[in-house]
């Protein structure tokens, strides 16, 4: 009866062990099973078919406030808010009674100081021992001094007349009739008559942000189309670019004129704007899908020695397949993962099956 409890008593530790062995290997298995399958790829170079998408605003070519160039009182305006003038056309009409009076007394000094100097003159050329060289050339001071104070006299009379410096619309009256007007030359505080916009053509303003403003240059094309204006669609060249950034927005500011012979586009009209882009030369670009964001951080996965490292990383140009890579520390030979990111953390093992990049 020992001998048989002896026996079992082996037998079950035997069984036992065996199971324990098996348990372990069932362990290492599962274990070996955990480690998650991802798909990855090199980055490569690729020409890009891209645009950039852009809100612009409409601009006037020129917009000025018209100020008086001389003082008087408002005797006529000639234009009113909406219209549409011709450069030069007269848009006010000031009085000075002043002036013009200093203008008659002025003129009536000329002409004794002409008749003076023409007969000292003539006397001179004829008996020249009767007056000397000397009072002619007084006389002929005195008669130059007064025509010029006279011509100064004359131009600010002209300046009653307010003229339009440029073609365009009337936007804004800011004067009435019979408003005492001061000269916007030497006051400060002078009130303007009118302001004035060219808006043909318009000049179509967008702010470019930091990392496209090296892919933008003049000359370019650009596709414009207005929300208000949905049935046409505008295509222009990039007239002019600012190079520099703007401090506060990291962005440049790039400028495209329109033709606007019918006034169709009005100033302050916002625009969506798509300048096509062929991308930056000498970068890296990876499947779009291989990019991830977190709350405005891009990054990407690499994966070496079935490790994951991440890496933060600074996207340029886009398109249907491909993202640019503009700053981040990747290279040609490292394996981005494109697929089973949900699987991804620093310092994850995984298993990379290679793919070739579409």
């Amino acid at each position: 009866m020992s001998s048989l409890i002896t026996f079992l008593t082996i037998t079950i530790l035997f069984f036992s062990g065996c199971t324990n062995d098996a348990a372990q290997k069932e362990v290492v298995k599962t274990e070996e099973k955990r480690v998650p399958t991802v798909l990855v790829a090199n980055p490569q170079k690729h020409e890009f078919d891209a645009s950039i998408s852009i809100a612009g605003s409409a601009k006037p070519n020129q917009q000025v406030k018209i100020f008086a160039m001389s003082d008087g009182y408002l005797k006529q305006t000639m234009v009113d808010i909406g219209d549409f003038i011709s450069q030069g056309a007269t848009v006010a009409l000031l009085d000075n009674p002043e002036l013009f009076s200093k203008k008659a007394k002025l003129q009536a000094e000329l002409n004794g100081k002409k008749v003076l100097y023409e007969r000292l003159k003539s006397v001179y050329e004829k008996t020249p021992q009767l007056i000397s060289v000397i009072d002619v050339e007084n006389a002929q001071a005195e008669f130059e001094s007064l025509r010029a104070q006279l011509h100064a006299i004359e131009i600010q009379t002209s300046y009653l007349k307010v003229k339009a410096p440029f073609s365009g619309v009337i936007i804004q009256r800011f004067a009435d009739k019979g408003s005492m007007i001061q000269n916007g030359l030497n006051n400060p505080n002078a009130v303007a008559l009118f302001e004035i916009q060219d808006i043909n053509p318009i000049r179509l303003s967008v702010d470019v942000p930091e990392t496209d403003a090296p892919l933008i240059h003049k000359g370019m094309i650009a596709n414009i189309t207005f929300p208000e204006l949905p049935t046409q669609n505008f295509s222009a060249k990039i007239s002019r670019t600012s190079f520099g950034l703007n401090e506060e927005t990291k962005t440049m500011e790039v400028q495209i004129d329109i033709p606007n012979k019918d006034f169709k586009i009005h100033s302050g009209m916002y625009a969506k704007v798509e300048i096509p882009i062929n991308g930056h030369k000498n970068t890296l670009c990876v499947p779009n899908e291989a990019v991830g964001n977190i709350k405005g951080e891009s990054f990407i996965y690499v994966v070496g020695n079935q490790k994951v490292r991440k890496v933060v990383i600074k996207t340029g140009v886009r398109d249907k397949k491909f993202t640019e890579i503009l700053h981040g520390v990747i290279d040609a030979s490292d394996a981005i993962v494109i697929s089973g990111k949900e699987f991804c953390f620093e310092g994850a093992s995984v298993d990379a099956k290679h793919v070739t990049s579409r």
